[in-house]
């Protein structure tokens, strides 16, 4: 049985060496995302450099940390007592059951009466009642102890804090250095701040914008359209959300970004559990089931390989689960969505050749490709064949690792369609022991080596040249 739906492992102090990095991609890991809000720069050249090494293709992906809103040091055994007032401030000062410190500039400015202030992943909730010029009111919807420096969100407000911090900036940089493939962009608002973070890396990098925020959610079809792919970040959403409504969140935000061709990944406490347990939850399997049903190119792994305690094991619990739901999901209804209004030729030539291989029962739909363009339509329409595809281009086959039911190889370049074809039928024979006759669907552009000249399909039995 072969997996299809590709695998996500962050990386972290459970895999801190080259063997066990090595380790983990034998056990089925397709992408390495490194989180930047943690570890160091050497730790992460590290692990590009172990990743780099190994005897498989495996992807990097940079996740940068975006901008993070905290509070300061609270006095000892601070308590936030429900249905009290508590007094809000940016004013540098240490926090106590009748003043929080927020270490954001332009708290009086952006936030409005009844505007919500969540602290600490929404175990502490406040609701804004009134403002005054140097400080802010709120009422105490849910209480709790205050500890240090705790994440803060805003899920009412529009702030202005850039969504691309100095650090940030700095990271990037050293991400196009060390030839990352993939950046995932957190706290994504709006279109604007994914061109900001195309502006500031080379073209060849793809870059995933995290959904998270509720301001991302209404402006979902804005940044599908400059980024390439989305993340369902179910974490920050279940803060900024109420948690029953996550699943149809995750729903629509997977059917927008299919029906616009992009790459798709679920996220968040999969397998949780799997931290320290050696078996899932009958819950944890249920739910990375559904995300692939729904339509998720990929799923994510988070602490449960960076901190946990048997991070391969849960890389092959996830191989497992991904290989079942590939084998029994339907998909033939994705043949029928709408084409995405931009690049409509090459949508249509790769709806075609799906059709043609689900009808013909061709072996395999083999795709030659520089930018991965159009592999990833043909694994968005889910075809029954095995997708086959070869590029001349490292980055290329690399950045392949995230796409659905994608098989990468590297060739070197040929000059003609019919070069193309007898290395298609040579590679196939020898390596995937096909036979006479056997029937795949070939896609390609002509003139061979140019990008965007996806134009044309042809049917190739197997020993005919």
């Amino acid at each position: 049985m072969d997996r299809k739906t590709k695998i996500i492992a962050t990386v972290g102090p459970s895999l801190s060496s080259e063997a066990k990095i090595n380790s983990i991609i034998d056990s089925g890991a397709n992408v390495l995302r490194i989180n930047f809000s943690h570890g160091t720069l050497d730790d992460h050249k590290n692990v590009i450099k172990w990743a780099r090494n190994s005897q498989k293709q495996v992807a990097i992906m940079q996740d940068i940390q975006g901008p993070k809103i905290r509070t300061g040091k609270s006095s000892e055994n601070t308590i936030l007592e429900k249905s009290k007032n508590i007094n809000l401030t940016n004013t540098p000062s240490e926090s106590n059951s009748e003043l929080v410190f927020i270490d954001y500039e332009h708290l009086l400015r952006d936030v409005d009466v009844d505007d919500r202030v969540f602290i600490d992943d929404g175990q502490i909730v406040l609701k804004i009642v009134k403002k005054e010029k140097d400080k802010l009111i709120a009422l105490i919807l849910i209480g709790g102890h205050l500890r240090d420096n705790q994440g803060v969100a805003f899920p009412d407000s529009n702030l202005s804090v850039s969504a691309i911090t100095e650090k940030d900036k700095e990271h990037l940089e050293f991400g196009t250095k060390h030839d990352i493939d993939f950046v995932a962009v957190s706290f994504v608002r709006n279109a604007g701040d994914i061109n900001i973070v195309r502006d500031l890396i080379p073209k060849n990098i793809k870059v995933i914008a995290k959904i998270e925020l509720k301001a991302a959610l209404e402006n979902i079809e804005e940044i599908l359209n400059v980024a390439d792919g989305v993340m369902v970040a179910r974490g920050d959403l279940g803060v900024q959300l109420p948690l029953e409504q996550v699943p149809f969140v995750q729903k629509q935000i997977l059917d927008a970004a299919n029906k616009k061709g992009k790459i798709s990944i679920t996220a968040t406490e999969m397998l949780q559990s799997m931290k320290s347990s050696y078996r899932p939850t009958r819950a944890e399997v249920t739910d990375i089931t559904n995300a692939i049903l729904e339509g998720s190119d990929a799923v994510m792994l988070s602490a449960e390989t960076s901190i946990g305690d048997n991070p391969n094991r849960v890389v092959e619990v996830m191989s497992l689960i991904c290989e079942e739901t590939d084998s029994k999901n339907d998909t033939s209804s994705l043949l029928s969505k709408e084409n995405t209004s931009e690049d409509s030729i090459t949508t249509t030539l790769a709806r075609a050749a799906v059709q043609v291989a689900n009808e013909i029962q061709a072996k395999s739909i083999v795709a030659f490709t520089e930018t991965g363009r159009t592999p990833l339509l043909i694994s968005n329409f889910r075809p029954e064949a095995e997708i086959i595809t070869f590029s001349t281009k490292v980055k290329t086959l690399n950045q392949m690792n995230l796409l659905w039911g994608v098989n990468q190889y590297s060739i070197d370049r040929q000059t003609t369609f019919s070069e193309m074809l007898k290395l298609a039928n040579d590679f196939l024979i020898t390596e995937k022991n096909y036979i006479k006759d056997d029937k795949v669907v070939v896609i390609a552009g002509t003139p061979p080596n140019v990008e965007a000249a996806t134009n044309l399909i042809r049917i190739l039995r197997i020993g005919d040249l």
